[in-house]
């Protein structure tokens, strides 16, 4: 998936989340030719396996929960906005620069596409010039789903920062720390409940210089079509499913600071925020347990 991976867990049950995650990568990644992503992507009625169809289905919940603000189907978008090869062909942050996209960017509609998924003979047609792209959100879900299948009482998954943690009564809490996107120095520690998930947004960690001298990342804001570009650098959202952290901190990146953390008060109470503008200030929600760093 492109991402570094974590696993406190006894060797047997890493081992198999190793193995679970190269699985959902065969099915989910946009730069396998013979992924389901990739075959449902380059048109028309498209026989693809019940996993893709269980995640799409989650992730269109997700897109309908939150009026449209998440979207599985920016796949078009993100190659047009340069992230159309995988992240280490495109080179290190700030010193290679994607192609150009060949073609202009379609008018955009409003609405959510007319997608036909078939969950009776295991089939999608995307329509003319959409494409799915679920990346991090499978991701958070796929890790999740590793979580809630094993026995250990205690383990961590970190799957590049996005992470799944819990423990029993009597052991100590997990402590982990937040990165700040433009400072050497980390936001603080967060000493994480006894079940949680953690997952972060930033337009900075994949982001890449445009021919036109400015900066393009993979946070995509549907209602445009075009990266995101509120003040919000990066948002940290602690809840109780990764896969939800994951919406969440993407939705509050496209809102930015000030209307995001409304927002997801109102979709989900109990989940907390932290955020990073432009400017470096931190911000997060009077509950999130989160301590100075050392």
């Amino acid at each position: 998936m492109g991402t570094e991976l974590l696993a406190v867990l006894p060797p047997g049950e890493a081992a198999a989340v190793l193995g679970w995650l190269h699985q959902v990568e065969a099915v989910f990644s946009r730069f396998r030719p013979g992924s389901d992503v990739s075959r449902a992507n380059a048109g028309g009625r498209v026989a693809v396996s019940e996993l893709f169809l269980r995640v799409l289905t989650e992730a269109c919940a997700h897109q309908k929960r939150t009026g449209g603000l998440f979207s599985p189907f920016l796949g078009a978008e993100v190659a047009r906005a340069g992230y159309a090869v995988d992240f280490d062909a495109i080179g290190a942050i700030g010193v290679a620069e994607p192609a150009e996209p060949a073609e202009p960017a379609p008018a955009r509609t409003a609405g959510t596409p007319l997608v036909h998924l078939d969950h009776d003979d295991g089939t999608i047609r995307l329509p003319d010039g959409v494409a799915v792209d679920l990346g991090g959100f499978v991701k958070g879900w796929s890790v999740q789903a590793a979580a809630d299948a094993l026995c250990s009482e205690r383990g961590l998954i970190d799957a590049g920062g996005d992470l799944v943690a819990w423990r029993g009564h009597a052991d100590r809490p997990w402590r982990v720390g937040v990165d700040h996107p433009t400072a050497q120095e980390p936001v603080g520690v967060l000493e994480l409940p006894r079940s949680a998930a953690v997952a972060t947004s930033s337009v900075v960690r994949r982001s890449w210089p445009t021919a036109t001298g400015g900066r393009a990342h993979h946070i995509i804001d549907p209602r445009t079509g075009e990266p995101a570009d509120s003040d919000c650098l990066q948002a940290t959202v602690l809840a109780g499913n990764l896969a939800a952290a994951e919406v969440y901190a993407t939705c509050l990146t496209i809102l930015g600071t000030a209307e995001g953390p409304g927002w997801l008060a109102g979709l989900d109470p109990t989940a907390t925020w932290l955020t990073v503008d432009r400017d470096g200030t931190v911000r997060h929600s009077p509950d999130l347990p989160l301590e100075p760093a050392a």
